[in-house]
């Protein structure tokens, strides 16, 4: 009688095993877009400073992602843009993305950088020189479906944009 006792513990520990690993390897397919903008400001030595904008899209899907940084003068003039591309993956809670960068396009169509994309040029090409990838994470702050919004947070940078919602 002991020995069946053992059997069945035994097979019910595998079968257990078997579906935690089934479930665990089973995750949604990641499919998100989002269209961002911010408005930027470069403090300058002597008080002065310039103001641009920023549009970020962000598509994803399955495991591949595309990040397009495009930047603008106050008045609409492209001052140049940063692409990104690499791999996705959700963390189980959901309220996070964690993504490694390994190509970067980058377009410098007038004389001045904003601050922002001499930064993420700066800190991505360090990235991708000395480790091949550049890691990045975008946390979803907030979110309404319904309403189509999402506000989120990018690492590294710790910058916030208000987004819009694509399905």
């Amino acid at each position: 009688m002991n020995k069946i006792w053992i059997w069945l513990v035994l097979l019910l520990a595998v079968t257990l095993a078997v579906v935690r690993l089934s479930i665990g390897q089973q995750q949604p397919e990641t499919q998100l877009l989002l269209n961002c903008s911010s408005e930027l400001y470069d403090h300058q030595q002597g008080g002065n400073s310039h103001q641009y904008f920023m549009l970020m899209d962000l598509q994803a899907r399955h495991h591949n992602v595309v990040l397009n940084y495009r930047y603008f003068s106050t008045d609409g003039q492209p001052l140049g843009s940063v692409k990104l591309e690499g791999s996705i993956t959700r963390r189980p809670a959901g309220t996070a993305y964690d993504m490694s960068i390994t190509h970067k396009d980058e377009q410098l169509l007038q004389d001045v950088k904003p601050s922002h994309m001499d930064y993420l040029s700066y800190i991505s090409n360090l990235n991708l020189t000395n480790k091949a990838s550049h890691p990045m994470v975008i946390e979803m702050l907030d979110t309404d479906e319904l309403q189509h919004y999402a506000v989120i947070r990018t690492q590294p940078g710790n910058a916030i944009y208000g987004c819009r919602l694509q399905n």
